[in-house]
């Protein structure tokens, strides 16, 4: 017994000891920067759901796995040229990157630029984290993303089969572009639900005022916007 004994706490302590390297080795494997999220499907992005805004800032959160850095680390975000057709009028994007120092998480940034041909095309921009000798991109589908960037109006992701049944209605370009003009905004899920509903009533109220007024507002068919309206309030 004292034998087995003897060999079950040598085999531990080799284990625990082969654990203990490859923590170390794993810890001591360099710098790491991806994405927070995998890539999936191309990002639409529409200047149609920002009026008024010729140049829009948009986030991009990134990590970093492998070895803690002391100091900030320098990273660079590139284009990919053979899968992109955005003239370079459409984005803007830094040279070089910063991670800051203690960060789990961090945000890269990319300006996207209005010009006139997105009023009637959709131009393609991919981009994805360079490899360099002090900082190595991540996985492969974390370390890019795709955009296809317009000023064309589509049916935002927010409206869906709730809002089609409880808010706003059944969707309509007449009636978007009415929402839009009204409350200023294009994007409903920057807002929180109390904050939604806020700019919605604001909507409805102005349907109301309007027909009151003798000059309603009406959908393509001729009906009346307002009694498409599900929202109470």
């Amino acid at each position: 017994m004292k034998q087995l004994a003897i060999i079950l706490l040598v085999v531990t302590g080799l284990s625990l000891q082969s654990c203990s390297k490859r923590e170390i080795q794993n810890y001591k494997g360099g710098h790491y920067i991806q994405f927070t999220t995998a890539f999936t499907d191309t990002m639409q992005f529409s200047f149609f759901f920002h009026p008024g805004k010729s140049e829009v800032d948009l986030a991009m959160p990134v990590m970093l796995t492998g070895t803690m850095p002391e100091k900030d680390l320098n990273y660079l975000i590139e284009v990919v040229q053979g899968k992109s057709n955005a003239p370079a009028t459409t984005y803007t994007l830094p040279t070089v990157f910063k991670y800051r120092a203690g960060f789990t998480q961090d945000t890269a940034h990319i300006v996207f630029k209005n010009i006139p041909q997105l009023a009637t095309e959709a131009v393609l921009l991919t981009i994805r984290i360079k490899d360099t000798e002090a900082v190595k991109a991540g996985q492969t589908n974390y370390a890019y993303r795709v955009f296809k960037i317009s000023d064309l109006i589509a049916k935002p992701v927010w409206w869906n089969a709730e809002m089609d049944r409880f808010y706003l209605g059944i969707y309509s370009e007449k009636k978007f572009r009415a929402f839009m003009d009204v409350t200023g905004v294009g994007d409903l899920a920057a807002f929180d639900p109390s904050q939604q509903r806020v700019l919605m009533l604001q909507f409805k109220y102005y349907l109301i005022e309007m027909k009151e007024n003798g000059t309603p507002l009406l959908l393509e068919d001729g009906s009346d916007m307002l009694a498409s309206l599900p929202l109470i309030g």
